[in-house]
């Protein structure tokens, strides 16, 4: 749990960040907001989102210590694997939002799905692909002591 914490306190903002930015970059490109966020003073970002980011970096560390680690899941894989989770948490998360908690954070205009776009899914690549390079490349966040244990590990331990 360590590590998960830590990962939220530094992962989550810095998501946040590349969100704002990812919503400015289609601002340049297409003249208007790629989302919207209906309850926010600034409509085009919103610090409410930070819950969100805090929910992604759980999931991916989830994926991480549960699924991908175990199985030691080929880097590709992950950010395939991690990137359609993550969008579809996208939307399973604009949806509760908006419509369990009648607080709607982020809407795409003209998305069919309202919470989430096909185009997102070019954005969560490169969430998951930050994610891996900095928890896996560069501070490696799976020390031995929080690594899930090997099978027969303790059979070698014992003798």
């Amino acid at each position: 749990m360590r590590v998960l914490m830590t990962q939220v306190l530094y992962l989550a903002p810095l998501f946040w960040f590349m969100e704002l930015s990812q919503n400015i970059a289609w601002h340049w490109m297409n003249d208007d907001w790629g989302w919207h966020y209906p309850t926010s003073p600034y409509h085009w970002f919103s610090f409410a989102s930070m819950i969100l980011w805090a929910g992604c970096v759980g999931l991916l560390w989830t994926l991480h210590y549960f699924f991908f680690y175990p199985r030691k899941v080929k880097v590709w894989t992950r950010v395939v694997i991690g990137t359609v989770v993550c969008w579809l948490g996208e939307w399973f998360g604009g949806y509760l939002a908006a419509n369990v908690f009648n607080y709607p954070l982020q809407v795409w205009p003209g998305s069919p799905l309202i919470y989430v776009h096909y185009a997102a899914l070019f954005f969560w690549v490169s969430n998951v692909i930050v994610y891996h390079l900095v928890t896996v490349n560069v501070v490696d966040l799976t020390p031995t002591y929080d690594a899930p244990p090997e099978p027969g590990a303790a059979r070698a331990q014992v003798a």
